[in-house]
């Protein structure tokens, strides 16, 4: 019994787990060992290493209930943290009041990781533009293995050939009005 017991205690730690909660301003676009909806504010993550994508997005004007003059974002940025611990993460940005500070804030993101008020020590690295179009897939961002790394960008590259053949596939109004929802959205 006292196997068991041990056995259960065991498995137990070996498979924490660790909620992250994600600030208003937070969208994380691809995580590490962790289910994803774009929707989430809150991750549940395994211990240890945690390599993320994430971004600043905010309206232009945050306390008009107007959302008129659309919305700013940052680039992606890789945020990697280690943590193993019981308490609940919590990922934030300094809270934006104005035009101003939603445009500094998109230029240079402040992100803050806590643990029950306790900074947790992370690194960020900007992704850069030049490496992302619309069809890009994020979670190649976090892959480790070089073959894991080729995989991903050549089915990445199927993909954007199999868009690019539907898109000149159709008729002229088509593509103005996929232009048009695209620059929208």
């Amino acid at each position: 019994m006292k196997v068991l017991l041990l056995l259960f205690f065991m498995s137990r730690f070996a498979c924490a787990r660790v909620t992250l909660d994600l600030g208003e301003n937070i969208v994380v676009l691809a995580a590490k060992d962790c289910k994803l909806s774009l929707f989430s504010k809150s991750l549940t993550l395994p211990d240890g290493e945690q390599k993320l994508v994430i971004k600043f997005d905010s309206s232009v004007n945050p306390e008009s209930v107007n959302q008129g003059k659309g919305r700013m974002t940052s680039a992606p940025y890789i945020f990697t943290f280690n943590y193993s611990g019981r308490e609940k993460l919590i990922l934030t940005t300094p809270k934006v009041i104005d035009e101003k500070e939603v445009i500094d804030q998109a230029r240079n993101p402040q992100f803050m990781l806590k643990a029950n008020d306790t900074a947790i020590p992370f690194t960020m690295e900007k992704v850069f533009p030049e490496s992302i179009n619309i069809f890009s897939d994020f979670s190649s961002f976090l892959a480790e293995d070089k073959n894991q790394i080729d995989d991903i960008k050549q089915d990445s590259t199927d993909n954007l050939d199999q868009v690019k053949s539907a898109y000149l596939g159709l008729p002229d109004k088509q593509k103005l009005s996929f232009m048009k929802w695209l620059l929208n959205n």
